[in-house]
């Protein structure tokens, strides 16, 4: 369901009502953006050089929340529907396959189809095609046999140049960069020909947006792998995009920042003006999982599994779990047996239960609580990738 933009300012306004100011101030980045608008950037800037430094940033206080609403208001105020249609479709990939001369290992002719505003998650184990599949996507390899075609909002696309200026690609190892960040962020605006104040107010929108604003003039070698992360996304987005392709990008993160990136793809990928259609690769299944539209299961260069996000559970789907236990497998097996177990597996320290179709999740807890079993973890992974990584 599509929230309006007044429904959007409302939910800000919500956020700091709450004091959860951190995501707060994030969405509140992220509607200003959404104006288009660079004279609602320079208020809504003036307005970040405040909140840096304000000490008023505790739950409930009148002050901040007074301020944000007047922020908020300037916001809406300066919001304009986006007249510019988007395509429905942004890229599709018909039987696309690829054989790499040297080697085994191959590409299978596979399907992908990237619906606007929506996010596709790649997993597999490493040396399945992931990185294949988004460098075919990309434009930096050629497919042996199928066809890609892209279906950008721009109708006066003539070359592939034109192409990649709307499809985006970060690498899982970007390449090292000189000079300040604010300086690299300021020439990539200058690619999509914004020069002076606009280039100036832009570029700091997007600082602001994507918590860089107290790196600015730090250069590749003074800021940490998460923050790297964050300035490849910067300067992506500077250069507005249509379609994103992102080959690892939580690699070398914490927990608390992979959160973090994959929470923001999801509001920029929501964008009303400027939405953002997105494929990325990822060991973190279940995180990816959470965020993602669709999910494809690459094994051996072929895509063993894509989910389109409407599967569910049905008396036809077999249910499987995952437990963290110190329980013993003849434990497990002597509890379960009589309740539709099927199959047992220990895999990565942890056990993969297999039932038969029909059986109902919560009676097993149940059961398992019951028997006062040291659990650790348990997850249902019926539908999740999750189940395809078992030894």
């Amino acid at each position: 369901m599509t929230v309006s933009f007044s429904e959007r300012i409302r939910e800000v306004g919500g956020y700091f009502e709450n004091g959860d100011y951190h995501l707060g101030y994030r969405r509140l980045l992220d509607a200003a953006i959404e104006t288009d608008n660079y004279e609602v950037y320079e208020q809504v800037l003036r307005f970040c050089d405040w909140y840096d430094t304000a000490e008023e940033k505790n739950k409930g206080n009148p002050s901040l929340y007074e301020k944000v609403k007047g922020v908020l208001v300037i916001i809406e105020n300066g919001y304009h529907a986006p007249s510019k249609e988007q395509p429905d479709v942004k890229l599709i990939a018909q039987k696309i396959s690829k054989k790499y001369a040297r080697g085994s290992f191959s590409l299978s002719a596979m399907d992908v189809v990237l619906p606007v505003s929506k996010i596709i998650g790649l997993v597999g184990e490493n040396g399945n095609g992931k990185t294949t599949l988004l460098r075919l996507l990309h434009g930096e390899l050629k497919p042996d046999e199928g066809t890609i075609t892209y279906r950008f909002s721009n109708p006066f696309i003539r070359s592939f140049y034109d192409t990649k200026s709307l499809l985006a690609f970060i690498p899982q190892r970007p390449l090292a960069w000189y000079g300040s960040l604010l300086n690299n962020l300021q020439y990539a605006s200058s690619f999509i020909g914004l020069k002076g104040k606009e280039n100036h107010l832009w570029t700091e929108m997007i600082l602001a947006r994507m918590g860089l604003r107290p790196f600015r003039t730090y250069n590749w070698s003074r800021i940490s792998s998460g923050y790297k992360m964050r300035f490849e996304l910067a300067r992506t987005l500077i250069k507005k995009p249509e379609v994103l392709l992102l080959d690892e990008p939580l690699a070398n993160l914490d927990v608390l920042a992979q959160q973090i990136i994959l929470e923001d793809l999801r509001f920029l990928a929501q964008s009303h003006t400027m939405p953002l259609s997105i494929i990325l690769s990822s060991q973190q299944l279940y995180e990816v999982e959470k965020v993602s539209d669709q999910v494809i299961f690459l094994q051996k260069g072929v895509a063993r599994y894509q989910n389109t996000g409407t599967e569910g559970t049905d008396e036809t789907t077999p249910l499987i779990l995952e437990l963290e236990t110190t329980a013993s497998r003849e434990v497990l097996q002597k509890l379960l047996d009589t309740h539709g177990l099927q199959k047992l597996s220990f895999n990565g320290g942890v056990y993969i239960m297999y039932f038969k179709p029909g059986t109902n999740a919560s009676a097993l807890l149940a059961v398992i609580g019951q028997a006062r079993l040291p659990i650790k973890y348990l997850r249902d992974i019926s539908i999740s990738s999750r189940r395809f990584f078992d030894a």
